[in-house]
C-alpha cells in the first residue's frame, strides 16, 4: 500500500527545516554579532506560526517567503543597526526592531502576493 502525501506537506515541511536553520545560525553561530538569545527565538516561533496558517490555507507563497524574511530581516538588522544610550547611560541597540519590522514587512508582501495570485486565479 503506497501512502499519498499531498505535495503541500513537503512545502511545509520545507519552510519549517530552512527557518529551523536560519534559527540555528543566527541564535548560535552568529551570536556574537547581535547578543541576542531571546529575540531570535521569539521570532522563530513567530515564523512556525505563520507556516502552520500559511499550511492550512495552501498559501506556498507564504512558505517561501517567511524563511527568506526571517533571513533577509536578520542581515537588515545587522546592516543598518545604530548604537545609542538610554537616559540612565546604558547602551542600546535597534538591531531587533529592524530584523522584526523587515520579516513582518516581508511576510505581509508574501500575503499579498498570494491574495493577488489567488484572484488572478478566479
Amino acid at each position: 500500500m503506497k501512502m499519498k502525501m499531498k505535495p503541500n506537506f513537503f512545502w511545509s515541511l520545507g519552510s519549517t527545516v530552512i527557518l529551523t536553520i536560519g534559527f540555528l545560525l543566527f541564535r548560535y553561530v552568529f551570536f556574537d554579532l547581535h547578543g541576542m538569545s531571546q529575540w531570535t527565538f521569539i521570532l522563530f516561533v513567530l515564523g512556525l506560526i505563520i507556516i502552520i496558517a500559511a499550511s492550512i490555507f495552501s498559501a506556498k507563497r507564504i512558505l517561501i517567503c517567511t524563511p527568506l524574511g526571517y533571513a533577509i530581516g536578520f542581515v537588515l538588522g545587522m546592516l543598518f543597526n545604530t548604537d545609542s544610550f538610554d537616559p540612565g547611560g546604558g547602551l542600546l541597540n535597534n538591531a531587533w526592531e529592524i530584523w522584526t519590522i523587515s520579516f513582518i514587512m516581508i511576510v505581509l508582501a508574501s500575503m499579498a502576493w498570494e491574495l493577488l495570485h489567488r484572484k488572478k486565479q478566479l
